[in-house]
C-alpha cells in the first residue's frame, strides 16, 4: 500500500462492522499514526449527516461522542487495541446512509490534506463501502480491501447469511464533487429554504456571490447584470441541475431555485468545502 505520496502522518478511515482482524491488521502492519473508527449511531439524524466534530475529545472511549454501549464487545475491543497502536478515534455515523459516510470521510481527509490517508473500504456493510469508495474518489484519499484468510465458518458449505431483513436502494452518485462556489451557494439554498421558508431566485443568488465575493462573479465586476446571469448560469446553476441537485420552479416572471432532497444529502456531504472558505 506504498501511496507515493510525499511524507506526512500515516491516518486510516475504517468503518466499523462485524470485524476485527480486517481492521486491526491494516493498521499495525502499515504503522499507522492516525485512525478514524466510523461507528454506527443508530439515533443520528439527517441534520447531522456528513458532520464530523473536530473539537471531540477523543483521549479515550468513554469520551468519545459514539454509542460504545450499543457494540459488541469485540468492536469494542478493537478500538481499545487500536489505541496501544496508534491514535485512535471513534466517529459517528450512519453506516447504512451512503451519503453520511462520504460526508464523514471527505470531512476527515479535508482535515489531513498534508497526510496520506488510506481508506478501508472491506470492514463496514456494503453501504459504508460505497459511500467511503466515492469519497475516495472525490479526494486525494487511497483505498485499500481487505481479504480475509477465512471466515467465520465454511462459505462453500453453507451461505455467508440468512434470508432478507429489507433491501435498500443504494443512490446514483456521480463521481465528480460539487466546487466550492457550489456548495456555497447550496448551502444558502439550504439555509434560507430548507430551514426557512422562504424561496430563492437566480438574483438572490447572485446577490449573495457579490456579497461574498465568489470568484465567477468577483473576477468580472465591471460586466453588465445579464452578464451575471449568464456566469451564475454556467458556474453555479445549470452544472446543478444537470446533476438534479437543484431544479428550477417558475414564480410569476422569474424562476426560483430549489434544492432537491438529493442536493442536500450531497450538500450535507460536502459541506467542509464551504466552511473551509
Amino acid at each position: 500500500m506504498d501511496s507515493g505520496l510525499p511524507s506526512g502522518r500515516r491516518v486510516h478511515i475504517a468503518p466499523l462492522g462485524y470485524e476485527r482482524d480486517r481492521v486491526v491488521e491494516p493498521v499495525r502492519i502499515e504503522a499507522a499514526d492516525v485512525v478514524y473508527l466510523l461507528v454506527d449511531d443508530p439515533n443520528r439524524t439527517d441534520a447531522e449527516h456528513g458532520d464530523v466534530d473536530a473539537d471531540a475529545d477523543w483521549s479515550s472511549p468513554d469520551d468519545e461522542n459514539v454509542p460504545w454501549a450499543a457494540a459488541t464487545a469485540y468492536q469494542r475491543a478493537v478500538r481499545e487495541e487500536l489505541d496501544s497502536l496508534c491514535e485512535a478515534r471513534g466517529v459517528p455515523v450512519d453506516v447504512h446512509n451512503v451519503y453520511d459516510v462520504m460526508g464523514v470521510t471527505t470531512t476527515i481527509a479535508a482535515a489531513h490534506d498534508d497526510d496520506q490517508v488510506f481508506v478501508n473500504i472491506s470492514s463496514g456493510t456494503n453501504v459504508a463501502a460505497v459511500g467511503a469508495a466515492i469519497a475516495c474518489m472525490t479526494t486525494a484519499a487511497l483505498p485499500y480491501s481487505v481479504e480475509p484468510e477465512s471466515y467465520g465458518h465454511d462459505v462453500e458449505a453453507e451461505p455467508l447469511s440468512r434470508g432478507v431483513a429489507g433491501i435498500d436502494r443504494v443512490p446514483d452518485y456521480p463521481i465528480e464533487a460539487p466546487t466550492r462556489e457550489q456548495v456555497h451557494i447550496m448551502g444558502y439554498l439550504y439555509e434560507q429554504t430548507v430551514e426557512n421558508p422562504y424561496t430563492l431566485n437566480k438574483r438572490s443568488l447572485i446577490q449573495r456571490a457579490n456579497d461574498y465575493g465568489l470568484p465567477f462573479l468577483a473576477n468580472y465586476s465591471t460586466e453588465s447584470r445579464q452578464s451575471e446571469y449568464r456566469r451564475l448560469d454556467a458556474a453555479i446553476i445549470d452544472p446543478l441541475v444537470e446533476k438534479g441537485y437543484v431544479r428550477l420552479e417558475p414564480a410569476g416572471k422569474r424562476k426560483n431555485v430549489v434544492l432537491t432532497d438529493t442536493g442536500v444529502s450531497v450538500y450535507r456531504a460536502f459541506q467542509h468545502k464551504a466552511d473551509a472558505a
